[in-house]
């Protein structure tokens, strides 16, 4: 009987919402069915729980996990999440997820059709793999299930990679293990998920560094008949490079798949992004696509159904959600596609039961391979110097100090890095090597004094210090207004880098405020404007308002704002102005001006000439006997009151 027709999912409208039209793939956990979203008339992957995982609270809470974890996921890479819901209905309760439906096919699908793949087709391929996972272990997630079957190569050239319902957040506890299953596929589990269940960034890179070298060589790095023989090699053997099965692979490729494989999860790039960074600078080292090896290389140069080597050779009739199958090809949306016999819900549990069984074992004989006698080595960075010795000696271990080092991460004593890895497990006494920060690199302030504010922001910066958002501003006569004084702290001091610099900028000369000194006498007026840092300078003016010796008035006037240093002019009286017995007097301004020499000249133009000086013209003697001036008083280069009569006598 036809599977697709008994499925009880088939037909069914799910939440009033969705309603499955085809199943198209089978997996462990759950089955993948196209369905049509009623409300925004399109149609979706709709993944729905198996029913005997349906009341296993563990399972259901893995299940609504994939949602969270993918729904945080910012990137064309990952599979989308659309929605997730759960239906009571005649035929049982059911759990299901939305997820975007990509049409084209699995890369294990794409594997078994061509064989192995070119190294640019390869590396075509991993990349956007490695885009995805740097998007998930930014967000805080590893995905833990990275193989073929989980990354899809879509019709319009899109590679995403899917199922996160392994994902759990980075600084959560991770194991293989979940009530004695190991999940994940065991060709691709990193070493430490097989022997202690752990995993974190670094464990995906190995799932990662396997699938790049399934896709070079077309098979895995390892083989056996059993699970538990996978696991053992996983454990204990290393991967070998590539070229090593297929001659002809670029040297480059077989190092990035060696430091991915690597056993040591610390000698592994750190994450998604450290991998995708390799993978770019490499690139340069690959052939052209046109140039690559050719069948004496071991490659092919043209495949079995005649089609070339490449992504445009990829299947475009299918439609899948990558999700791993069970038995036989994926369905895709073609209108031929081949029927399957339904399976039991007895039976789906049966083959659960002796998968849970046959995992147990696997993680039971991992765990036996590592030998009695063993401890985990007790995680130690962000501990001081004296916690770390402790902790090492209560665990039975040894510690070695390695060179301390800078770093950006961790402060001045603390452990930066240690080798092995916390959780590894290794012999009594065995020595574990620890090395502690010297916190952040040292520099040195630079000396900025005189500088522009910008320019001095500049170098700071350069010496990778900060700058203090707001100066602080300072009188000083030296440096212009605007410009820096000095640094606090000082220039020369050493500091860690990114530590906060502030400038203290010039706002010119200090001011003070000119005091209202006039009619004390000079001395005294002289020594409160010394006290307040100006200089003096005397000028004696005729005045018969103010007693002679004391201040008349002040250059610059009382009130006015006065930079410290500057000199300021007092006027001192003399007393009355002395007239020469010309009874000439002045204007009273007490201002004195030089009597200019106008004998000579005709009087109209002697008049002209003290009108401009300041004083005044009065003739003496008759026009005539003639209009030249013979003399004048007060005589020429006096000094005398502006304002006063000088007498002109012509002839």
């Amino acid at each position: 009987m036809d599977a697709t027709v008994t499925d009880p999912v088939i037909g069914r409208l799910l939440d009033g919402r969705y309603t499955a039209q085809e199943r198209i793939a089978v997996g462990g956990m759950a089955t993948v069915y196209v369905a049509h979203d009623n409300r925004l008339d399109r149609l979706v992957a709709l993944k729905v729980m198996h029913p005997a995982f349906a009341h296993d609270q563990d399972f259901v809470r893995r299940f609504h996990r994939e949602a969270t974890a993918a729904a945080r996921l910012n990137t064309p890479r990952a599979v989308s999440i659309l929605d997730q819901g759960s239906d009571n209905g005649p035929h049982g309760h059911v759990i299901y997820l939305v997820m975007e439906l990509v049409r084209g096919q699995t890369l294990r699908q794409h594997i078994g059709n061509r064989g192995r793949l070119t190294p640019a087709e390869a590396v075509e391929i991993i990349e956007p793999v490695l885009e995805a996972l740097t998007a998930a272990h930014d967000a805080g997630l590893i995905h833990r299930d990275i193989k073929p079957e989980n990354i899809l190569l879509g019709n319009d050239g899109q590679v995403k990679v899917a199922d996160f319902g392994l994902a759990r957040p980075v600084n959560q506890a991770t194991y293989a293990m979940t009530q004695g299953v190991v999940m994940g596929t065991v060709g691709y589990l990193a070493p430490e998920q097989v022997s202690d269940g752990s995993a974190d960034t670094r464990s995906d890179i190995y799932a990662a560094g396997v699938v790049l070298y399934e896709m070079l060589t077309g098979q895995l790095p390892h083989s056996g008949s059993t699970p538990m023989s996978l696991a053992y090699q996983s454990v204990h053997g290393d991967v070998p490079a590539p070229s090593a099965a297929v001659p002809g692979i670029p040297a480059a490729l077989d190092t990035l798949v060696l430091r991915a494989t690597a056993r040591d999860p610390n000698r592994r790039p750190a994450d998604g992004a450290a991998m995708l960074d390799e993978l770019r600078e490499l690139a340069a080292y690959l052939p052209e696509p046109g140039q690559e090896p050719g069948p004496s290389d071991g490659y092919p140069d043209r495949y079995p159904d005649g089609t070339h080597p490449g992504l445009a050779a990829v299947d475009g009739s299918r439609a899948t959600t990558g999700y791993e199958r069970g038995g036989g090809d994926l369905h895709g949306l073609a209108p031929h596609y081949r029927r399957r016999s339904r399976w039991s819900v007895g039976r789906l549990v049966a083959i659960a039961v002796v998968t849970l069984i046959a995992l147990v074992a696997v993680f039971a004989g991992a765990r036996a391979l590592s030998g009695p006698g063993t401890v985990r080595v007790p995680p130690l960075v962000g501990l001081d110097r004296a916690t770390a010795e402790r902790t090492l000696t209560e665990a039975g271990l040894a510690v070695v100090f390695d060179d301390a080092a800078t770093s950006d991460t961790f402060t001045e004593g603390r452990v930066m890095e240690q080798n092995p890895a916390s959780t590894a497990e290794v012999k009594p006494g065995s020595t574990v090597r620890v090395r502690l920060s010297l916190g952040k690199a040292k520099v040195h302030v630079p000396d900025v004094a005189t500088l522009s504010v910008t320019e001095a922001q500049s170098r700071l910066t350069r010496q990778q210090l900060n700058v203090t958002p707001t100066p602080r501003q300072e009188a000083n006569a030296a440096i212009a207004a605007g410009n820096v004084i000095r640094t606090d702290p000082a220039a020369g001091t050493e500091l860690a880098q990114g530590t906060a610099v502030t400038l203290i900028v010039s706002t010119g000369p200090a001011t003070v405020t000119m005091p209202y000194v006039i009619q004390l006498t000079f001395e005294q007026a002289r020594s409160q404007l010394q006290a307040l840092g100006l200089t003096v300078n005397r000028a004696d003016i005729n005045d018969d308002t103010v007693a002679a010796g004391s201040v008349v008035r002040t250059s610059p006037d009382p009130g006015q704002q006065v930079n410290r240093g500057s000199t300021v002019t007092l006027f001192v009286s003399k007393g009355p102005p002395d007239t020469g017995g010309g009874g000439n007097g002045g204007d009273g301004s007490g201002q004195l001006v030089d009597v200019p020499d106008v004998v000579g000249l005709k009087y109209q133009a002697a008049a002209r000439v003290l009108q401009h000086a300041g004083l005044k013209a009065e003739r003496d003697g008759i026009a005539f006997f003639g209009d030249t001036v013979k003399s004048m008083n007060p005589p020429a280069g006096s000094q005398v009151q502006q304002g006063t009569k000088v007498t002109l006598t012509v002839g």
